[in-house]
C-alpha cells in the first residue's frame, strides 16, 4: 500500500481517538486536511539535537539577541481539533550561529567552520520543551536565531504524542526581508547578513524549502518580533496497530 493511501485511510477511519501516534508529512499529502488543517512538512532533525530540553518558556538563558515570542498550535489532522498534552521542543542557533549542548565547529567571519571547536555541552540556551493545553498551544520565548553558511536561517522543532508514539520532526526558516531587518540590530549586525538567500519556492542544494507550511510569519511586537504557527500532526489510536517500517516516522 502507498504511503499516500495509507494515510487517507487513516483519516477516513478516525473518528474520536486517544492515546497514539504523531505523523508528520514528507510531502504532505492532499488526502489530509485543507487550509491550516494539514499535516507539517516533515524536515530533517540536523546534527545539533540533544535529549537536554528544560520545561521552560524563556530560552535566552543570558544570551543576548532579538526578542522573539513563538506561538504555536499542535493540531490533529484527523479531527482537525487542537491537541492537548503534545510535547513540543525547539532548539536553534544563538545570535553568533552557536548551538548549545554539543561541541560546535568555530565560525569564520563568512560563516564557514574552522578546524577551531566551542565545547558548550555544559549549556541549554535556546533549548526548551513546553506542553501544549486544552487548546493545542505552547510558547517560547527566545532570541531570534543567528546564521551559519551554508543554512537558511531556521529553528528546529519536534511533537512528541501524549501518551506514546514517534515524534514528528520539522524545520520552520525565516524570510529574508525579516532576517535583514534583524541582523542590522544590535547583537548581529557585526556578522552582516545572512549570505544564504531562500525563500518559499526556491530550490537549494542542500534542503528543499518549497513547503509553504515550514516558513514563519513574523511581525513586530512591542519588543521584538513575535509568530504564530500551526503545526499540524496525525494523532491515531492504538485500532491501528504497529506500522511497518516503510511508514515510520523520523530522521
Amino acid at each position: 500500500m502507498k504511503r499516500r493511501n495509507f494515510i487517507a485511510g487513516l483519516a477516513a477511519a478516525a473518528g474520536g481517538v486517544g492515546t497514539g501516534r504523531l505523523l508528520a508529512a514528507e510531502n504532505a499529502p492532499s488526502a489530509i486536511g485543507a487550509g491550516s488543517c494539514k499535516l507539517i512538512t516533515q524536515d530533517l532533525t540536523g546534527p545539533f539535537h540533544t535529549d537536554l530540553y528544560p520545561d521552560r518558556i524563556n530560552l535566552f538563558e543570558g544570551q543576548k539577541g532579538m526578542p522573539l515570542t513563538l506561538n504555536f498550535v499542535v493540531r490533529n489532522v484527523l479531527t482537525c481539533e487542537p491537541l492537548p498534552g503534545a510535547k513540543v521542543v525547539i532548539w536553534h542557533a544563538s545570535n553568533e550561529g552557536y548551538y548549545s549542548g554539543v561541541v560546535n565547529p568555530v565560525l569564520n567571519a563568512d560563516g564557514t567552520a574552522s578546524e577551531k571547536k566551542l565545547d558548550l555541552t555544559d549549556q541549554t540556551f535556546h533549548r526548551g520543551m513546553q506542553t501544549s493545553d486544552a487548546n493545542g498551544r505552547v510558547q517560547f520565548v527566545t532570541a531570534f536565531p543567528g546564521w551559519y553558511f551554508p543554512r537558511v536561517t531556521h529553528l528546529h522543532l519536534k511533537v512528541y504524542p501524549p501518551d506514546f508514539g514517534e515524534e514528528a520532526t520539522t524545520q520552520l526558516y525565516f524570510r529574508n526581508s525579516v532576517c535583514d531587518e534583524v541582523y542590522a540590530s544590535e547583537h548581529y549586525h557585526h556578522r552582516g547578513p545572512n549570505p544564504t538567500r531562500r525563500e518559499p519556492g526556491d530550490e537549494s542544494a542542500i534542503f528543499s524549502y518549497d513547503s509553504g507550511d515550514l516558513w514563519l510569519d513574523i511581525s513586530r511586537a512591542a519588543d521584538g518580533y513575535q509568530a504564530t504557527h500551526e503545526l499540524g500532526v496525525a494523532f491515531y489510536g492504538g485500532m491501528f496497530g504497529e506500522l511497518t517500517d516503510h511508514y515510520r516516522q523520523g530522521p
